[in-house]
């Protein structure tokens, strides 16, 4: 049986190609998606697969011996699984890989958003001293309205953990929890309108398909409440960024934190990168830093 795992390159897979050494069946590592690759692939039967090499139509159909292909993430949309279901092919995913992460993530970057981390080390590293300006416009989380747009196994851990926060926390699901789970996470379900309209802070935990495409939109920010922190640490697909771009630029928007760009890494030439009020650079999110457990 051939192997494949398709994985970002990194120290760690000098280690993992020992390891893979031992395995029973040839197993090959690739951390670029290249033509030689694609060649390979042609042969292999099971694959290991991540969101960071997205695998279309045209290149599955050039893997005619593929039987199984394991998502190492919980996200897969990164694979025509509709296209893979029709050939009998078998997807299977990790859909509790990262949700403490993830959700730990969220805190954080809320943390540094709120306390405005970023400007005060790089204002302290340049000479310049701002107690004074951040005395006015640092904030606690105490008291803020954390709106979660997707209660699932990620928005749930965040949930837990805003409770010791004593923040109020509004949800919006396609599902609604019953009485008992909203009472334990202390959430209270609202409409996705509401949700942008009540909040301080949403962050989003849905997945990438076709009713989510484009969810967070203009129409949908404009209603948003004036100052809003918006994070994204799903899929960068499901906020529009012409509307993103344009809240962080009227005000509508305080800050973004965004844990997803549409092409991984991002265009040195991005406008997401330059963007005003964006919380947010590369280096702060690196590769998918919400997933890293």
């Amino acid at each position: 049986m051939k192997i494949a795992a398709l994985l970002p390159a990194g120290e760690y897979t000098k280690e993992l190609e020992l390891i893979l050494q031992s395995f029973p069946h040839e197993v090959k590592l690739f951390t670029k998606l290249d033509e030689q690759t694609v060649e390979h692939l042609k042969e292999v039967e099971v694959l290991v697969s991540t969101p960071f090499f997205p695998l279309t139509r045209v290149i599955l159909e050039k893997m005619a011996k593929l039987r199984f292909v394991q998502c190492a993430s919980t996200g897969y949309d990164h694979l025509d699984v509709e296209y893979l279901k029709q050939r009998g092919v078998i997807v299977s995913n990790v859909p509790d890989a990262n949700k403490e992460s993830v959700a730990e993530h969220v805190i954080m970057v809320t943390l540094c958003i709120l306390r405005r981390l970023e400007y005060a080390l790089q204002s302290t590293r340049n000479g310049v001293w701002v107690l004074g300006e951040l005395a006015s416009s640092a904030h606690e989380l105490m008291g803020k309205s954390f709106g979660i747009l997707g209660m699932g196994r990620i928005g749930r851990q965040l949930a837990k953990r805003l409770v010791p926060f004593e923040v109020t926390t509004l949800y919006y699901d396609l599902i609604r929890l019953n009485q008992k789970e909203e009472e334990e996470l202390g959430a209270s379900y609202v409409t996705l309108e509401e949700l942008f309209r009540l909040s301080d802070i949403v962050s989003i935990h849905v997945p990438l398909n076709h009713s989510t495409h484009s969810m967070v939109n203009a129409k949908l920010l404009s209603q948003a409440k004036r100052g809003l922190i918006l994070i994204n640490a799903a899929r960068a697909e499901i906020v529009e960024k012409s509307a993103l771009l344009e809240a962080l630029e009227n005000g509508t928007l305080s800050a973004a934190a965004l844990d997803v760009y549409e092409n991984e890494p991002p265009n040195k030439d991005d406008p997401i990168l330059t963007a005003p009020k964006n919380s947010c650079d590369a280096s702060l999110r690196g590769s998918h830093l919400g997933s890293a457990a």
